[in-house]
């Protein structure tokens, strides 16, 4: 045979030997595993609904390299009763259920900061103590509904100072609001008689947010995920327990502290975080007919309320991108507690303990540049 054939034909006959060894290791394709998706709310629907979102599949064994289920972001809005012991006002609380024309401010510039945080999809718990539910029903009686349609939920929120928590879920109720069975703002120094008193209270309750310590001092619980607190230890997971309790993590309003709540996410738990704001961090301008001094400040201050809700907008277009990249997702306290319960059986909490916090919550945030 002519050199030149020869050659030829070993060249064809290694590239026929190289497709049989190819086709003798066909590539791996994952099996498809059904994922369970969050659950609609039951009442409205946002203008701007996010796409349905499932949570990522968990590791099945050792070596295998699988994407990290997201963070799930909550905003969290609290209002604080402005009374003390049911008689003189609070100093820095705003006269909500007292003040019509400062109550109408903060219920209008609250519906701007809504509006804004629908444009990115985001969700907010609003957690209303039983002055600021007055103040609804006497001067703003559409406010709650309002917050509903819009796909966010209100909660009853109490520091317990006189006013029990069932009784403040009363107050949203009369105020045409349609409570969460979230409760929040319980001291961690009473939890367990915190817990059985939800017992005489329960459906109404069964999600627990921000166990704290009174004024948000140092060695505060920053878990970043959820559980089922068990009686006697609340740290600690309890299958049979009776309510959820989902972490806030470090709380600080900073990409930093939210990227590094990405970075230690697991794969085997529920990650969260939330991020937070007051009514009161949304003054008015100090020409601003009938409204108290002391709650407006000069247009070119942080605290004026359309430069914090600038702040705001351009904060959560920043965490878009960690959304549009699957590492955050963006969700209500309720849609949580239902993720969590499609995925229990997977998740694994031995060993976990909360960190706690070295500064207080006003110290953290300001040395991350927020200045509530």
């Amino acid at each position: 045979m002519p050199l030149k054939r020869r050659k030829t034909f070993s060249l064809l006959t290694l590239f026929l030997l190289t497709i049989l060894a190819c086709n003798a290791f066909p590539s791996a394709t994952p099996a498809s595993s059904p994922h369970p998706s969050l659950t609609p709310l039951p009442k409205g629907e946002s203008p701007n609904p996010t796409p349905e979102h499932t949570l990522l599949p968990l590791p099945t064994g050792a070596g295998q390299s699988q994407p990290l289920p997201p963070l799930y972001l909550t905003i969290i809005i609290h209002t604080e009763e402005d009374v003390s012991k049911g008689t003189q006002p609070k100093s820095q609380i705003p006269d909500y259920d007292g003040d019509e024309a400062l109550m109408l401010h903060f219920t209008s510039v609250l519906r701007e900061f809504t509006e804004m945080v629908n444009q990115h999809g985001a969700k907010i718990n609003f957690g209303s103590d039983w002055t600021f539910s007055k103040g609804v029903e006497n001067f703003d009686p559409t406010f709650y509904t309002e917050l509903e349609d819009m796909g966010h939920e209100i909660d009853a929120h109490a520091h317990e100072s006189f006013i029990p928590y069932h009784q403040v879920r009363e107050h949203i109720i009369q105020a045409g609001g349609h409570p969460s069975i979230v409760a929040s703002g319980m001291n961690e120094q009473e939890i367990q008689e915190q817990l059985d008193y939800f017992d005489d209270q329960y459906p109404d309750f069964q999600i627990l947010w921000g166990v704290s310590l009174p004024g948000h001092v140092a060695g505060e619980c920053m878990a970043s995920w959820a559980w089922r607190p068990s009686r006697g230890d609340w740290e600690q997971h309890d299958p049979a327990g009776k309510y959820l309790y989902i972490g806030p993590g470090e709380q600080v309003n900073s990409l930093g502290a939210i990227e590094h709540a990405i970075r230690n996410r697991r794969s085997d738990l529920v990650n969260t975080y939330a991020i937070f704001i007051s009514p009161r961090e949304l003054k008015a301008a100090p020409d601003a007919e009938g409204i108290n001094p002391d709650w407006t400040t000069k247009p070119n201050s942080h605290e004026y309320w359309e430069n914090r809700i600038l702040w705001w907008d351009e904060f959560l277009s920043e965490i878009d991108v960690w959304v549009e990249e699957g590492k955050v997702e963006y969700a209500n306290l309720t849609e949580i507690a239902q993720m969590f319960r499609s995925v229990e059986s997977s998740l694994n909490f031995e060993g976990n303990a909360c960190p706690r916090s070295e500064d207080g919550l006003l110290v953290r945030n300001r040395a991350a540049g927020y200045y509530p």
